[in-house]
């Protein structure tokens, strides 16, 4: 039986967590804004630091291509335009099943703004249950579980392919087409696994990316709440207390982040 009176006097310790939590990331937003108007002033030297110390920095930085404090007004969309947008999740192999098997399922939507069309919804699935398809990674020293999802990111790239193809030749010429995708557009995950394997996942992506442009139907990356820090590493060269970045002198022995300040 669930103590109730028990599981309250924790959610009031969680309820002050929370605020300190809220409190902290406050902070870290302050001095990052403040870290971006000074790297703003600097950037053109940042960027000379990042080529100097590529191979001597222990964290991957993104290289901007145009000023940090750039605003860009968005055009408002044609009335007549569609979008296209593939996703997948999966379910993850268990020995405590009947079976051993794994399920990608890649979502597909077309959705036709001011054309008065009925939009597509809906999934497709697939089971993975063959030896030579769970087992294949192995010869890389690829867990099953991972190569799943490296499977799943390869398939949604294929269906978004074919979703943008369909949508194209299926409405007037002078009605664009957006492709749309969840998550970036550069695969770093990818870097530290086999050529091998990286060609089994990156080859067909390339290929369904290379289609969508002859097909003309951009793609674009769509990123909420952002789990990866290549652009916000770019911060760190501000945030280095050393007159050079040189992660592999000063900070490889501890692997100690310099201090934003």
């Amino acid at each position: 039986m669930l103590d109730l009176t028990k599981l309250a006097r924790q959610m009031q310790g969680i309820s002050k967590h929370l605020s300190q939590e809220a409190e902290a990331a406050r902070r870290r937003v302050e001095i990052a804004q403040g870290l971006m108007r000074r790297a703003g002033d600097r950037q053109d030297i940042m960027i000379e630091q990042l080529a100097d110390y590529q191979d001597r920095l222990i964290f991957a930085a993104a290289e901007p291509i145009e000023p940090l404090n750039t605003q860009i007004a968005l055009k408002t969309a044609p009335v007549a335009h569609t979008v296209v947008s593939a996703d997948g999740s999966q379910i993850s192999p268990s020995h405590h099943e009947i079976a051993y098997c794994y399920l990608l399922n890649i979502s597909r939507v077309i959705i036709h703004y001011g054309q008065s069309r009925y939009p597509l919804l809906d999934s497709l699935p697939e089971v993975i249950y063959r030896p030579e398809d769970l087992y294949a990674s192995r010869q890389w020293g690829i867990g099953t579980e991972e190569w799943m999802g490296y499977k799943r990111t390869a398939a949604e790239s294929i269906m978004l392919s074919e979703l943008g193809q369909v949508a194209v030749s299926g409405q007037d010429a002078d009605v664009p087409v957006l492709a749309m995708t969840d998550g970036s557009l550069i695969y770093w995950f990818l870097e530290q696994i086999p050529a091998k394997a990286r060609d089994e996942i990156l080859l067909p992506v390339l290929a369904a990316w290379e289609q969508m442009r002859q097909a003309r139907v951009p793609v674009m990356g769509y990123i909420s709440a952002s789990r990866s820090g290549e652009a916000l590493n770019f911060l760190r060269l501000q945030a280095c207390c050393y007159e050079s970045p040189d992660c592999l002198t000063h900070c490889e022995d501890d692997r100690m982040q310099p201090p934003l300040s």
